[in-house]
């Protein structure tokens, strides 16, 4: 074993120690936004249809939501380098979370539902500054670690679903749903408060905040849309592989992962099980998923990145092929499905985030990651118009769609593998 592997950490408080600054803090202030966007956000779709809105109409909501997320991202990058990753996140934190839950509170149509969605889609901004704050004064060993305690994080809250279950067996879902909103309201706000006061900007925003100063010029529309990054991003054939792979992977997550609007209905409507039954799934989920970023994630990290993402990617897909396969009313059988998947799920998420960071270093990395994200809005809001036409039409659609994707994503990082053992090979030649 090399002296790099040695130094890996290999359980959740070695990863946490070796954090700091800016990720030291995101990680420690994330269960006051994790924990109530579990709670709200499961029961989400069935509190819209409980309010009239019907299946298609949701498939219309994650289109809207992604379409205003496109012109939101693509001007992210640009407004992280002007007001700097730390004040466009608490600006932009606050529009897209507590602004959004406001409406959603009360909204009773389509509409009003529609509206919310696109004040969430601000959140596209903000998933630039925000990860850019967590990654851009770490190192790449801090980077895996603190994705990996991020998702533990807002996995490990997912337990929390079966009270969730308790109460909208007791209150029904839309009382319910609006007691989980309001306490969303209040934990997300206190997070992005106090996590302002302690965030610093980080050295690179510094540096591009100081540039500006000191060399002002009028901004056209050239230097709106990130053009250089794009020139930048294009020089680099693995980037843009990890990119294609990244964008697909996002297409997949509203359609086929188990937290998105879909899931729930599809759990009540096709495999018949009762709504405070289905919140039994989401903790075991999020238990499946705590064992694997615990336990698994920490130990597989000496092995090769890209192999272990195959892994993962064809588990998933395992799991949703036998999730469109199993008998109607059997718990059990759904149980065992979700466990599948989220070992695959747990497996690959944080190396997916921490390898965009790697391909992306520098200073255009603001731009790239606009570009990125730009991107899969595009590609989701295209997906989310026929979603809820292919739900209407047969609902094990979604999943048929998203293996479909998955198996592009092996095919891909089958091909980041064979450039980065080229790049191995011609290293060991020239040695």
């Amino acid at each position: 074993m090399s002296e790099l592997q040695q130094s890996k950490p290999t359980n959740i408080f070695q990863s946490f120690r070796i954090l700091k600054g800016n990720t030291r803090v995101s990680v420690m202030l994330e269960p006051l936004w994790g924990i109530p966007f579990v709670l709200y956000n499961f029961y989400l779709s069935l509190y819209m249809k409980e309010l009239g809105v019907t299946d298609k109409q949701i498939g219309y909501i994650i289109a809207i939501g992604f379409i205003a997320g496109t012109i939101f991202s693509m001007f992210g990058g640009t407004i992280t380098d002007r007001l700097g990753r730390k004040k466009t996140t608490f600006i932009f934190d606050f529009i897209s979370w507590p602004g959004a839950l406001i409406i959603y509170l009360f909204a009773n149509s389509f509409w009003v539902f529609a509206l919310a969605t696109i004040i969430n889609s601000v959140v596209r901004i903000v998933s630039v500054s925000w990860n850019l704050m967590v990654v851009e004064d770490a190192d790449g060993e801090q980077r895996v670690a603190a994705f990996n305690l991020l998702s533990i994080i807002n996995i490990s809250t997912g337990v929390l679903i079966p009270l969730a279950g308790i109460l909208v067996n007791s209150f029904g879902v839309v009382k319910a749903e609006r007691v989980f909103l309001v306490f969303a309201i209040i934990s997300m706000s206190t997070m992005m408060i106090v996590r302002n006061r302690l965030y610093t900007e980080t050295g690179v925003g510094q540096k591009i905040i100081d540039e500006r100063r000191s060399n002002p010029v009028k901004r056209s529309i050239k230097h709106i849309f990130p053009i250089k990054a794009a020139r930048t991003f294009m020089k680099s054939p693995k980037a843009i592989l990890v990119v294609c792979l990244f964008v697909l992977f996002n297409l997949y997550i509203p359609l086929g992962t188990l937290n998105r609007l879909y899931f729930a209905p599809f759990m009540t409507d096709v495999l018949t099980l009762s709504k405070p039954m289905i919140s039994i799934l989401g903790g075991v989920y999020s238990a499946a998923l705590f064992v694997v970023f615990v336990f698994i994630n920490p130990f597989i990290s000496k092995f090769n990145k890209t192999i272990t993402m195959i892994l993962g990617i064809i588990i998933q897909a395992i799991a949703l092929g036998l999730l469109i396969s199993i008998p109607k009313d059997s718990m059990i059988s759904a149980v065992l499905c979700i466990m599948v998947f989220a070992a695959g799920f747990g497996v690959f998420r944080p190396l997916i985030d921490s390898l965009l960071a790697e391909v992306t270093e520098g200073n255009e990395r603001a731009g790239i990651y606009s570009i990125v994200n730009t991107a899969t809005c595009i590609a989701t809001a295209l997906i989310g118009i026929v979603s809820g036409s292919l739900y209407v039409l047969n609902p094990k659609l979604l999943y048929i769609v998203s293996v479909a994707i998955l198996l592009i994503c092996v095919i891909i990082l089958i091909y980041v593998y064979r450039a980065d053992f080229k790049i191995e090979s011609d290293k060991n030649v020239g040695l």
